[in-house]
């Protein structure tokens, strides 16, 4: 079961107690049942795949049940749920679930064909996305200045799954990065404020850090803007893992 999967990842990729994975475990356990009881989701979460557990993961963290059993709790469901996210995506034995979510678009009678093209080009980082970024940072990782096309990766800031047709294709939206630094972002490791300061998940651990030249506080130059803003404070407050 994947709710023992999430144990065992947390014994060895965390420094928590037994007390606490015991607690973030039987956390997830109540936010699926409770969350399908009240019809925020329709499957539990151990069961889901990754674009369809983010889609969840919004629902959940914006449901005002929720929210008032969080506060209660002091952000123990909302830490655990993150943590869960994370060890999802980083579950190399689950299968991709995006297929279903290109079709949906392929389908919308409300899309150009060439509007539906650019959406599902995005989500790997391709097509008018690609572009826009790699003009907007001059085809250069903002991180390492790496300036070859096949190690840059065009990545959305706030997850393309859960973002709209529109945000999907914003420049504001993505960030370009070598694909290390990409993973590092995408999984929740790494994350920036509009000023390019980063901050660094503690998953790393110091000797990654010092083997990825990263160090927290460190700032780049992002290129943030207000909309941008608004992308990062989802990605700091759902994806990024401390």
């Amino acid at each position: 079961m994947t709710s023992n999967k999430f144990v065992l990842w947390m014994r060895q990729n965390t420094k928590l107690s037994d007390a606490s994975i015991s607690k973030y475990s039987s956390a997830v356990n109540t936010i699926s049942r409770e969350m399908m009881e009240r019809g925020v989701i329709s499957v539990e979460l151990d069961s889901m795949l990754p674009l369809s557990l983010d889609i969840a993961v919004t629902s959940i963290l914006h449901n005002p049940y929720f929210v008032e059993k969080n506060n209660r709790g002091n952000n123990m469901y909302s830490n655990a749920l993150k943590q869960f996210r994370y060890f999802m995506h980083t579950d190399v034995s689950l299968p991709s679930d995006s297929a279903a979510y290109e079709e949906n678009i392929m389908q919308d009678i409300h899309l150009s064909e060439t509007e539906r093209t650019a959406i599902i080009q995005s989500r790997i980082g391709q097509g008018v996305f690609r572009k826009s970024i790699m003009d907007k940072y001059d085809g250069r990782c903002l991180i390492t200045g790496v300036d070859l096309p096949k190690l840059l990766v065009a990545g959305h800031i706030k997850p393309w799954a859960v973002s709209s047709n529109n945000e999907r294709l914003n420049s504001e939206n993505g960030l370009l990065l070598s694909a290390t630094y990409d993973r590092l972002f995408d999984c929740g490791l790494i994350t920036f404020n509009t000023m390019g300061k980063i901050y660094l998940s503690s998953f790393i651990g110091t000797e990654n850090e010092k083997r990825l030249k990263l160090t927290a506080g460190d700032f780049y130059e992002l290129r943030g803007t207000p909309a941008m803003e608004t992308f990062l404070e989802y990605h700091n407050d759902i994806v990024f893992v401390k």
